[in-house]
């Protein structure tokens, strides 16, 4: 059963008309086509982090973030799409978020004050379809299931290539989260502050990855999806659901 199957059997009996419709209009069973050099485009940032790390690894400093060397070398290298130069992890929201992601679907770790590649990382740094493919198939995973359901409707939404703004998105998902049988800890229905909670970093992740058309503003309201962005959406939605089990949705301020 892949993850929006799995979502479909906890539907109440009205939605599950309209959603397989969603779900038609999205495309999820149609083969991924989407030609390497695209691939290659879509994951460079991330592939770059692996390559550095590369075999020596990286000596992180004391607080724990990459050293100003290696940050400056990121901003020269890619462009992050962020509206200053700088030498600090920190203030380098893009690469820092990547980073963390990176670590979370288990391709980097830190050990004795060093990053380092995982063994699945270091098979994957030079291979840029199936590294890909790994990111597709991890993005929706999280500890908290409210943020795996949320990511997954996303996705689906994305599949669609349907909405054009991120309000639209929050609007979209709010709903369709609240059709779940997930409410906020008040138990009020979710709305799409709560909603952004729950997904801002892995919006900000497909937006890193060129799921999202580029606009000239860096912090504006984008939401068009690329061809790239749909492909990826349906390949992440073709992966086998994990056992997550849901619980009540937290307030914002917990989450």
């Amino acid at each position: 059963m892949n993850v929006i199957q799995e979502i479909e059997t906890r539907l109440p009996e009205q939605a599950v008309v309209g959603f397989r419709r969603l779900i038609g209009q999205a495309r999820v069973n149609d083969s991924i086509l989407l030609q390497e050099r695209a691939m290659a485009r879509m994951v460079a940032p991330a592939q770059w982090i692996l390559t550095r790390v590369g075999t020596d690894g990286i000596r992180l400093t004391k607080a724990g973030h990459l050293p100003p060397a290696v940050v400056l070398e990121a901003s020269a290298e890619l462009d992050w799409g962020w509206p200053m130069s700088v030498n600090r992890e920190v203030h380098l929201r893009p690469l820092q978020e990547l980073r963390g992601h990176l670590r979370d679907v288990g391709l980097l770790r830190v050990s004795k004050g060093m990053l380092v590649l995982t063994r699945k990382g270091a098979a994957l740094s030079g291979s840029p379809r199936e590294l890909w493919w790994y990111l597709a198939r991890s993005i929706h995973h999280s500890r908290t299931p409210a943020v795996s359901d949320a990511t997954r409707l996303l996705l689906l939404f994305v599949a669609t290539r349907g909405l054009a703004r991120r309000e639209d998105y929050l609007t979209t998902l709010s709903r369709a989260l609240g059709s779940l049988g997930w409410v906020q800890s008040d138990g009020q229905e979710p709305t799409t502050e709560s909603v952004w909670h729950l997904v801002d970093t892995k919006w900000r992740l497909l937006d890193r990855l060129g799921a999202f058309e580029q606009t000239e503003a860096w912090h504006g309201d984008r939401g068009t999806v690329t061809v790239g962005g749909a492909a990826f959406a349906r390949a992440a939605l073709q992966s086998d659901a994990p056992n997550d089990s849901p619980a009540d949705l937290d307030a914002p301020g917990d989450l």
